[in-house]
């Protein structure tokens, strides 16, 4: 089993996950205080004025002799109700002990727990559903592969960071916030040096040489997870790991990395080529943020602070990864990035948008609660009626809403799944109406079919013009097998005559291909027809589709047979006399 089956299968089971982790409520433990890893004891950085380690007399600046094994896990990732012993050293050599229990988070930073795991959650999720479309569907499979894996690890970062806060277990906790986010984002950042390896495609040394800060990064986090897990099994850490954990070592190696991120984004820029210049825009720009909100605690660290490295500087974070895999995920749907060669209908693109309106109602009026219910204990349990009643404003106010959200996401679904293929039948009907300016039948029909071959990408395109008793092939394009010609009486000349238009069948050789049909006509008769051959996904043609093509075929019809030197069909004599 290779890498890219692994991959499948776990971002197929982080889906599910991610939407558990979306729904359960946060039952981290907040205790309101951080310390370094100290050789023998440890000092306090920070304590906030609103948490119950401060309560209990906690104050920054004092060295604590921290627990180890079980004891520490716990005071490091507790549920809510965890009750702390803190032994505190004091000036005069003696210990004391402080106990306090952990408590939910709760105003602003409360607020900003609920809205981290939210966007940590939607992170997931989105990016495993981007992996498994890049990696089942991805025409370019090596640059598919390479994006997928930046997916991929960005959203285990971001379920990793969502599931801490809604695991009960201590151990569980300190796993998926301490031990497997930094792995998943050493990965992530590798992969991401590895897709820049070899996108944009005229590839540069200085992208290749830079792809081996990837493991690099992976080996310092290695170490210092190393250097972590010492700490937890002695209740002491090793002064050198320690400076590579949370120190300056680190810090400066975090920037070393993020400068040559960076420095490969740049270069990627500058050898896009005109093709390629929108998805690695969108690419670099997205991962330049990201590296900006990764390197962020570095330089607080090297500048003296503290704040991003306590809760409060959790959504940075959930920022980088939220940026890194927006990054792919955009250009791979808008920008093709990645070309996915996947079929989305109309009907699915429908229950998409419902489900979207549906989520936003529930989101919307289950963050606006939490917002009160956090920031002024306004909720159903103590306010009542009043509750109630905003309860009952917000859900009218999304209600009204409701036509403007759907058709602001229909247009941008449309925008990212139908892009090309709307633009295809846009170039269709432009030369549709721009038939009447030609002077020549057959340059006519060899720009038409040209079109139609871009524009939808069938296997094969050709038109048919009446000679004699047969309906013969002119021109045609792709690799379609087309017969030579069709006798006056055959099935599909008779059916267009009889009923002029367009219709679809399947190619008798083989019953899954679509072949359609449209017809070429002038005041009732059939001048001939446009075939166009099966697509490459083997679905049925489109109304609309079929809607650009008969307007192709009619115009051309009308400009064939008034052309001064196009060879006349016998059953148009009269408009071929009046045009000469």
């Amino acid at each position: 089993m290779n890498l890219r089956t692994v991959i499948l299968i776990c971002a197929s089971a982080g889906v599910p996950l991610a939407l558990l982790a979306l729904l359960l409520p946060i039952s981290w433990g907040y205790g309101g205080y951080n310390f370094t890893l100290g050789s023998s004891n440890s000092r306090v950085y920070f304590s906030d004025p609103s948490g119950p380690a401060y309560a209990a007399g906690l104050r920054v600046g004092q060295r604590v002799i921290p627990n180890k094994g079980d004891d520490f896990v716990h005071e490091n990732a507790g549920p809510i109700g965890t009750v702390v012993r803190e032994h505190v050293i004091d000036r005069n050599g003696s210990v004391r002990v402080i106990r306090f229990a952990f408590v939910p988070f709760s105003g602003g930073l409360g607020v900003l727990q609920q809205i981290i795991k939210l966007v940590n959650g939607l992170t997931a999720l989105v990016a495993f559903v981007v992996a498994i479309l890049v990696l089942l569907r991805a025409r370019n499979q090596r640059v598919g592969t390479r994006a997928a894996w930046v997916l991929f690890f960005s959203g285990s970062a971001a379920l990793s960071l969502c599931g801490s806060l809604v695991c009960g277990n201590a151990w569980c906790a300190e796993v998926l916030r301490n031990f497997l986010p930094p792995l998943f984002a050493a990965a992530s950042y590798w992969s991401a040096l590895l897709l820049l390896a070899i996108y944009p495609s005229n590839r540069t040394r200085l992208r290749g040489a830079l792809s081996w800060f990837g493991p690099a990064q992976l080996a310092v986090v290695l170490l210092s997870d190393y250097g972590y897990i010492r700490f937890i099994e002695r209740g002491a850490g090793d002064p050198v790991l320690a400076q590579i954990q949370n120190g300056s070592v680190g810090w400066a190696l975090s920037l070393l990395f993020a400068a040559a991120l960076a420095a490969a984004i740049v270069d990627a820029f500058a050898s896009a080529h005109h093709e390629d210049a929108a998805p690695v825009r969108w690419l670099g720009d997205m991962w330049l943020i990201a590296t900006g909100f990764g390197a962020a605690p570095a330089v607080q660290g090297l500048a003296g602070g503290t704040s991003l490295n306590t809760h409060y500087g959790d959504f940075i974070k959930a920022a980088q990864v939220l940026f890194t895999a927006f990054g792919v995920a955009y250009p791979v749907l808008r920008h093709r990035l990645v070309d996915l060669n996947i079929l989305v209908s109309r009907a699915t693109a429908f229950t998409v948008v419902s489900m979207i309106i549906v989520a936003v109602f529930v989101a919307a009026e289950w963050g606006i609660s939490k917002v009160f219910e956090q920031s002024f204990g306004l909720s159903h349990d103590n306010s009542g009626l009043a509750a109630q009643l905003l309860t009952l404003v917000i859900v009218l106010v999304l209600g009204m809403s409701a036509r403007s959200i759907h058709r602001f996401v229909e247009e941008r679904l449309t925008r990212a799944f139908f892009h090309k293929r709307l633009q295809g039948l846009v170039e269709i009907e432009r030369v549709a109406r721009e038939a009447d300016a030609a002077t020549d039948a057959s340059d006519l029909m060899e720009l038409g079919v040209q079109t139609v071959k871009r524009g939808i990408t069938p296997l094969g395109v050709a038109y048919y013009l009446h000679r004699g008793d047969r309906y013969e092939r002119s021109v045609d394009a792709g690799a379609g097998n087309f017969p030579q010609s069709y006798r006056f009486n055959d099935g599909v000349p008779l059916r267009l005559r009889r009923w002029q238009e367009a219709f679809e069948v399947d190619d008798d050789s083989n019953e899954r291909l679509h072949m359609l049909f449209v017809p070429m006509t002038v005041r009732g008769d059939l001048l001939g027809f446009l075939c166009c051959g099966p697509k490459p996904d083997r679905t049925a043609y489109l109304e609309d589709e079929i809607k650009a093509l008969s307007l192709l075929a009619h115009h051309t019809a009308i400009a064939t047979a008034l052309l001064p030197h196009a060879t006349a069909p016998e059953t148009t004599a009269g408009l071929t006399l009046a045009a000469t």
